[in-house]
This record gives structure tokens, sequence and C-alpha cells, in this order.
């Protein structure tokens, strides 16, 4: 692929969602993606619907609103689409507005037009799509899982340290509970923040050490060199599995609790703890404390690292 030629530059647009209520799951896989695009040369535009702005951490992003997206024939040939929120009209408007249309999905959430799915979740075929239509190139499974390129080649030596991490935004407002939840070990917390008034309250915590907005070199160093995490079943709990980070998963979002099972059983993460039950702080505790004792899931997937070049490989196949 890296020997990979055209006549001229190939065109590619990717369109997807962020925000303070939608976390940053979808800007970052998405990133992923174009990165390696852009690594192969191809000439990438990103566009980013959001009420918080990411200047600071991913370049040459646009902004723009689904309510007005509009799209214009041939101005892309390969069109990616990350969403919860854009409409079927619209993945029909991209699909005949270029020449390969790529749709990045997590639950068979439409019946979308002609185009290339993308599913990393370990069990997707078996779940969403083992009847498959002739219209749909289907990539399923952990080997198009993306993982940031500044992941790819860290390495840390272990700290005793716990790693907490909510998703980009913290939609559920745990961040203070679960780190009262953990007064009782003197280990390290290293949490992930990108809130400025909820980081001000976690620093004066003892044993709290808030990395506010780190950059994806700071994310990774941290995250790798930890002995245990807590994180929402997100794309942070994959990027801790390709660590091999023994990790407790909440969950969020409905999204989330359907996919913590696929978690636990391919060895992506090592328990659950269910927000829902009131006694859910003390459940989180007793696990810790079970895990720095040893009792834990053993961490063997299969996440390689190599998702964000397979999926180019197989997108610019089909160019």
């Amino acid at each position: 692929m890296d020997q990979y030629k055209t006549t001229k530059a190939e065109r590619i647009a990717f369109f997807t969602e962020a925000g303070a209520s939608r976390g940053m799951g979808h800007l970052v896989r998405s990133f992923a993606i174009c990165e390696t695009f852009q690594s192969l040369g191809l000439e990438t535009q990103f566009f980013l619907d959001s009420d918080v702005r990411f200047d600071d951490r991913f370049n040459d992003i646009y902004y723009f609103k689904w309510e007005s997206f509009e799209i214009e024939k041939d101005n892309y040939d390969i069109v990616v689409i990350d969403s919860y929120e854009a409409s079927l009209e619209k993945y029909v408007k991209i699909s005949n507005a270029c020449k390969v249309a790529v749709y990045l999905d997590d639950f068979k959430r439409l019946d979308y037009p002609k185009g290339v799915i993308v599913n990393f979740a370990p069990e997707s075929e078996e779940n969403f799509y083992q009847f498959k239509q002739a219209k749909h190139h289907h990539l399923l499974g952990l080997q198009y899982l993306p993982i940031r390129s500044d992941f790819l080649n860290i390495k840390a030596s272990k700290s005793q340290q716990i790693f907490i991490m909510l998703g980009g935004s913290d939609v559920a407002n745990l961040s203070v509970e679960i780190v009262d939840s953990l007064k009782a070990f003197s280990l390290k917390k290293v949490i992930v923040s990108n809130d400025e008034t909820i980081s001000q309250v976690l620093e004066k915590h003892q044993d709290v050490t808030v990395l506010y907005k780190p950059s994806d070199t700071q994310l990774a160093q941290s995250m790798s060199s930890s002995v245990i995490a807590i994180s929402t079943a997100s794309m942070g709990a994959y990027e801790l599995g390709y660590f091999k980070v023994p990790t407790i998963l909440i969950a969020v979002a409905k999204n989330q609790e359907d996919g913590v099972s696929q978690f636990i059983e391919h060895h992506i993460s090592s328990d659950f703890v269910s927000i829902s039950d009131d006694s859910w702080k003390e459940e989180i505790a007793i696990k810790v404390k079970d895990m720095l004792n040893g009792r834990q899931h053993g961490l063997d997937n299969v996440i390689d690292g190599n998702g964000t070049r397979n999926i180019a490989k197989k997108i610019l196949e089909l160019l």
C-alpha cells in the first residue's frame, strides 16, 4: 500500500460530530483514519459538527452543522461519515456524490445506501451483518479498529497508578464520584478531564493528577504506563486494550451497555460496573482491590494497531 500511485490525488472528506454532550469518540476514530489517508498522499478535508472547538488538538478542521449539510457531486472521490445524528437522506446524498462512500457504524443504525460499512466491534458480523446486502462492502471486526498514530510507537514502563478516562467530555459527570470512591487507595490516580471547573475540583483530591486536555502523546504515555484503568465502554477502552491495561468498564449510554460483553469476552477489558446500581461506587473500589491483588482476567486480544491501514487499503482497492 505504501507504493500506491495514481495519476491525480484522490480527494477524501470526513464528516462527523463531537461536543460537550456528544463526547469525542467519533472525532478521534475518524481523525485517526484521516491521518492514514494523508500519509498515503490523498487530499483530505475534515468536517465537524460540534459546539466545542478542538483546534488546539486537531489540525485543519472545518466546522459545519448537519441541519444545513449539503454536498456537491464529484467534489470528492471518497467520503467517510461517522454519525449518530445524520439522517438517511444525508447518507443517500453522500453515496450519490462520490465514487466510494464509507460509513463508520456501531449498531447498524440505518439501512445504509450503497457503500462500505466499517464496524470494528469484535462480534459485529454475528450481531448485525450475518445477512449482507449486495450494495455494501463490509469491513468488520477488530482488524479494522482505528488506533491513533501517536499511540502506536509509545514505549512506557509501568507506574503504580490508576488511569481514569470517562470519554472526552465525561457526559455523565462521574469523575469526582469515582475519585471519591478510590480515596482509600494510596496509588496515584491519573484522570483525564476537558472541563476546567471539574479539573480544579479534582486537583484538590489527594493522590490525584489531572490531565487537562492532554495531547495524544501525553494520553498514550499515561495510559500505557498504568497498572489499572477505569473507562467508559468506548474508544478509550479499545485503546487501553491495545496497551493491555486491565480495565474496569462503566457504560454511560445504551450502545455502550450493549457492547460491554464483547469487551469482556474478547479480553479487551477485564470487568464491568453498572452505574445504575446504587452501590456502584463501592463495587468499583472492591474490583480495584481485587485487581491489585492479582485477581483479573488476562488480556490476550488481537488489537495490532493496523486498523486504519487495513481500512485505507480496502477502500483504495475499490477505486
